[in-house]
């Protein structure tokens, strides 16, 4: 009997396990959809409404949800007190402490991180051509994640089951 509870629980440990690891490329694909959201409004922010880059985090970081709300919150209150640190050195240092909870990978990061040392001393039009350009690398990031989200998910589903099946079935 015990034998029994005992392969029930790694069968269904092993199939969570394969479902976790699913759900968490669902979840940078949902991250990549609205980090790319967040840069198209930082676009309209310095495009129409002509704030400079302290006023557009801030504007931005009160409208949207966490992590991302207290990246651009800090980042904005950071600029406004600034301490002798550039700009890049406030991005990076709110990337790391603001948004290692996420799911996007260390390359998203250091994708996001490239793009904010050309952004912090830029003109508008070129803060904008910036932001454009990270904008497309964003949604080939998307595209590419989803199909690999599409083919690796029904994996994951499998190996999780399997997995735990043959476990079980060395146990017994």
């Amino acid at each position: 009997m015990l034998k029994m509870i005992g392969v029930l629980l790694v069968v269904t440990a092993s199939t969570g396990l394969g479902f976790s690891v699913s759900r968490d490329l669902k979840l940078r694909i949902d991250q990549l959809h609205y980090l790319r959201k967040l840069m198209l409004m930082l676009q309209g922010e310095i495009k129409y409404v002509k704030a400079p880059l302290p006023e557009a985090f801030a504007s931005i970081g009160r409208r949207i949800r966490e992590p991302f709300q207290a990246f651009f919150a800090g980042v904005a209150q950071d600029m406004d007190h600034c301490e002798g640190e550039t700009f890049q050195e406030i991005w990076d240092r709110r990337i790391r402490e603001d948004l290692r909870e996420t799911r996007l990978t260390k390359t998203d990061l250091e994708s996001l991180r490239h793009m904010g040392e050309n952004i912090g001393y830029l003109d508008h039009e070129m803060q904008l051509g910036t932001l454009g350009l990270y904008t497309e690398q964003l949604e080939n990031e998307i595209h590419a994640a989803e199909k690999v989200f599409g083919s690796k998910s029904r994996i994951y589903h499998c190996l999780g089951v399997m997995g735990g099946i043959f476990i079980a079935i060395l146990i017994l």
